[in-house]
């Protein structure tokens, strides 16, 4: 049988920094020998607002295992401007910490994504690689994207065609691995994601359940400040039922209300930042 790791270029292997796509990453690695062909490259896109241990994590899985990783951050939606202006190429200690891609994009549209506009990830992630490839002279490309077998509804969503310039490639769900497998190799790894369970890549993603969200300002104080200012600033919401200023007030008048590891055993908050939220429009 095909090795489904084997990847052949051109193709994008897009590593979120979470624990399912750098186990596929270090899956694909092995099968070609520890280096891979020129034509297949390792995004990371940076929104400003992932964890600083997603930060660290990327940098380590690149240092330990001796693969080059492109950092890539949002820069405009002028598609006037070439190509390399759209997107800027850092690094682990030049990457923005302070939301600074999430601020100017909202900023360009004058509102706050949402459940319903998802458009931080179509414009800070997949439009950011896709036009890092762009750049790079290909005009078609496989997506390697790091959905596990027992995520069937994003896998089925995945697969299906569509008019861009890649076609997706699904090595986990073709190989059969589960949450399990990925969780054991981790256990054996000289190094890990320092996040707790509910915590998840992007600080205070408004897709995360209220609960959710309180408990993340509840165990690390002021993670919700930077939200809070941006509907401040468009005079918006990212979520309709309630502001991030009542998530905060909420937290300060009753800190202690889900003290005690609610969620230690939820693996909701593991999954890949854009797999919640369908294909990029």
């Amino acid at each position: 049988m095909t090795n489904p790791y084997l990847i052949h270029g051109p193709a994008m292997i897009s590593f979120s920094g979470g624990r399912t796509s750098a186990y596929m990453l270090k899956m694909i690695l092995d099968a070609h020998g520890g280096t891979l062909p020129d034509d297949v490259h390792v995004c990371f896109a940076n929104t400003g607002k992932e964890r600083e241990e997603t930060l660290r994590f990327v940098h380590d899985c690149a240092t330990h295992w001796g693969v080059n990783v492109r950092w890539l951050e949002w820069r405009t939606r002028d598609v006037s401007v070439p190509l390399t202006d759209r997107f800027e190429e850092v690094g682990y200690n030049s990457a923005s910490r302070d939301g600074e891609p999430f601020a100017g994009l909202i900023a360009a549209k004058s509102y706050t994504p949402n459940a319903v506009t998802r458009f931080c990830t179509s414009e800070l992630k997949v439009r950011v690689i896709k036009h890092f490839m762009q750049s790079l002279g290909y005009k078609n490309w496989q997506n390697v994207v790091g959905l596990r077998h027992d995520e069937q509804h994003r896998v089925a969503r995945s697969r299906k065609p569509n008019k861009e310039a890649w076609s997706n490639c699904l090595p986990l769900d073709d190989a059969k691995v589960s949450n399990r497998d990925v969780r054991a190799f981790w256990r054996e790894q000289p190094f890990d994601l320092q996040l707790l369970p509910f915590e998840g890549n992007c600080d205070g993603c408004f897709l995360k359940a209220r609960p959710k969200l309180w408990e993340i300002e509840r165990t690390r104080p002021g993670t919700l400040d930077w939200w809070a200012r941006m509907e401040i600033v468009v005079k918006g919401r990212f979520v309709t039922e309630y502001s991030y200023d009542e998530l905060k007030r909420d937290v300060r008048n009753q800190p202690d209300m889900f003290a005690g590891g609610l969620f230690d055993n939820d693996p909701e908050m593991d999954a890949e930042c854009g797999t919640w939220c369908g294909e990029a429009a």
